[in-house]
């Protein structure tokens, strides 16, 4: 059965919090919510239920937004099928910061990452397409150089044997 546990999150100064789901408290074997949607760590034993509100809930409640969809929403909505912050909804100061940092913050949903993945795996055929395009390019104006004093030697022989 797994418990809602939290670590500090350094760039914060440890004035929030990132919270996760974990039999044991190992973050090494967890599940949690972040700026990349669904963040699984080693091997998590969820119930039936847990698992349905895992793969659910980017769709309920889409991005993860640190105001108003962030880690801690996710575990309690998970462990218990209600979203919860204290952070957001308790603490003054994560509650004024979350809102500020919301402002700035890439988000993504799992399907966006999706995306992205796709959209890499694109750019990086079309790259390695270019290369090997420019690479045959490169061996054919050395080719072309080549043949070029090639065949100035070879006339300049001929003169010389004359």
């Amino acid at each position: 059965m797994v418990s809602i546990y939290s670590i500090p999150i350094d760039s914060t100064l440890g004035i929030a919090r990132h919270y996760y789901l974990s039999k044991d408290g190992n973050f090494n074997n967890s599940v949690g919510w972040g700026p990349a949607g669904v963040e699984r760590n080693g091997t998590v034993e969820l119930t039936e239920k847990e698992l349905q509100r895992v793969h659910e809930y980017a769709d309920l409640f889409g991005q993860y937004n640190i105001h108003s969809n962030n880690c801690e929403m996710f575990a309690w909505y998970v462990k218990t099928g209600q979203r919860y912050s204290g952070q957001t909804e308790e603490m003054i100061i994560t509650k004024f910061g979350a809102a500020l940092v919301q402002i700035v913050q890439p988000v993504h949903t799992v399907r966006s990452i999706k995306y992205l993945e796709i959209e890499k795996s694109i750019l990086d055929h079309l790259e390695g397409n270019l290369q090997k395009i420019k690479q045959k390019k490169l061996i054919e104006q050395q080719t072309a150089r080549d043949d070029f004093w090639a065949k100035r030697d070879a006339e300049r022989k001929q003169k010389d044997n004359k």
